[in-house]
């Protein structure tokens, strides 16, 4: 009886191994995935203030090949970030004509 529960014990945590393995790839695929936009963006940032280099289409087809293969695996290549919230907007000034003024402040 001992030896079952210590069998599905064992069994649990390589699970959980298993798991915590595939979210570590998966976030460093996501890494990878971010730090390769990032390339992109650099050389199109360089050659539209500085102009080309020779070798720009190679590389960024070498990076292009980078990120199908991750995204053949699963990672997010497409899916951007939540932006970030807005933040609140002052009333229109037609809507703050309406609006009662603020309370004095407390006397003291």
């Amino acid at each position: 009886m001992t030896m079952s529960f210590l069998d599905k014990a064992k069994e649990k945590a390589t699970q959980l191994t298993q798991a915590a393995k595939e979210k570590v790839d998966d976030i460093k695929d996501d890494r990878k995935v971010d730090d390769l936009l990032d390339d992109i963006g650099r050389i199109i940032f360089r050659q539209r203030t500085e102009g080309a280099q020779p070798d720009d289409d190679a590389t960024i087809d070498g990076i292009v090949a980078q990120l199908k293969e991750l995204d053949a695996k699963g990672a997010n290549v497409l899916d951007k970030p939540a932006p970030p919230a807005e933040p609140a907007s002052a009333p229109a000034p037609e809507q703050a004509a309406t609006l009662p003024p603020p309370p004095p402040p407390p006397a003291g």
